[in-house]
């Protein structure tokens, strides 16, 4: 499948969509530019409507808000294992 496939670009945008997959990791995993998949959730919103931005903005901040809690738990631990090494 080429990037411009469109079962590729849908399976790309479903992820996004409903499994919560960044766009950097969709990128990587697919191996298409992250402008590309910029574009098509922007030419998603603007076929579906105002609503549909904001659930997609809903979406990618409560992505981003689970990984910032997993750096955070990340790093919690490695200050607890570094404390107990000394």
């Amino acid at each position: 499948m080429t990037a411009t496939d469109p079962k590729l670009k849908q399976k790309i945008l479903d992820s996004i969509e409903k499994d919560g997959v960044s766009v950097l990791i969709a990128s990587k995993e697919y191996w298409v530019s992250t402008v590309s998949i910029y574009s098509w959730l922007r030419k998603e919103i603007e076929w579906n409507g105002w609503n549909n931005a904001h659930l997609w903005e809903i979406r990618r901040l409560k992505k981003d808000k689970d990984d910032l809690l997993l750096i955070i738990w990340e790093l919690t631990a490695e200050l607890k294992f570094s404390k107990k090494k000394r």
